[in-house]
């Protein structure tokens, strides 16, 4: 009994045997049938060895690097003192527009004698370009239309137009649009102006008093052309997420028709 090298029972000649080419053939059919499909020499080799090494590597190092997104220019922030000096609203909307393409600067008819002003845009308002859409804006259009108004016959504008995030404005976002929207009420020289929410009744009339208690009161804005009356009420939004508040905003509506009317 002698031992059997693992490759003899397929014809492969053992240790210190001579290969035939019958030999040479089964070799090659047993490193087939484990698995051996590619000729490597002893010594280990870089496939990117030489010319091609050179040619490939920066490649390589380009497909890992992060991609750049070509440079955009930035628009130059408008000086809040600019706006004072601002004659016409075709004016003031192209700045505005400049500086931020999507803004919903306004909507409606300018020389209403009515201006509506709400706080900030929501989402769909920063889709559109426009304010007071979505959802909030249809319950807009509803209120108007109750009391016999639309967008046509009315002008619609924001506290904080540029702000770029959906939600209520905070102090600072309010603060950086306050002259331009004084500018742009001086400039759309209202008879009425309908104040929608706490930060538009609270700035534009420098009173502090909660949106609760200060709604259905006739204040004043001044934007610098002149006293103008403001009837404050709730904002859409808000009605929206408290329904139980509508009766009120309908008798401000009301209030509101009235006196636009004399």
């Amino acid at each position: 009994m002698h031992r059997v090298d693992d490759g003899a029972a397929h014809g492969i000649p053992g240790d210190g045997a001579k290969p035939q080419t019958g030999d040479v053939a089964a070799l090659f059919q047993w490193w087939a049938l484990s698995g051996a499909d590619t000729l490597t020499s002893d010594a280990p080799t870089s496939w990117l060895a030489g010319q091609g090494q050179q040619e490939a590597e920066p490649d390589l190092q380009a497909e890992r690097a992060p991609r750049r997104q070509p440079a955009t220019a930035i628009p130059t922030p408008i000086a809040a003192g600019s706006f004072a000096n601002v004659q016409t609203l075709a004016e003031l909307h192209a700045m505005v527009k400049a500086e931020q393409p999507r803004a919903p600067f306004a909507d409606g008819n300018p020389a209403s004698g009515i201006m509506i002003l709400g706080e900030a845009p929501s989402a769909e308002d920063l889709r559109s370009g426009c304010p007071f859409t979505g959802p909030a804006g249809l319950f807009l259009d509803r209120m108007l239309a109750a009391i016999g108004l639309d967008r046509t016959c009315c002008y619609i504008a924001l506290l904080a137009p540029r702000r770029r995030v959906p939600g209520p404005p905070p102090p600072d976002a309010v603060a950086a649009d306050l002259p331009l929207t004084r500018a742009h009420v001086r400039l759309a020289a209202p008879r009425h102006i309908l104040l929608l929410g706490a930060a538009a009744s609270q700035t534009m009339t420098g009173n502090t008093t909660p949106i609760g208690k200060l709604r259905g009161s006739w204040l004043q804005v001044d934007a610098g052309g002149g006293p103008v009356p403001a009837l404050a009420t709730f904002n859409p939004a808000y009605l929206l997420r408290r329904p139980e508040d509508k009766a009120l905003a309908w008798a401000d509506l009301l209030a509101f028709r009235q006196k636009v009317l004399q």
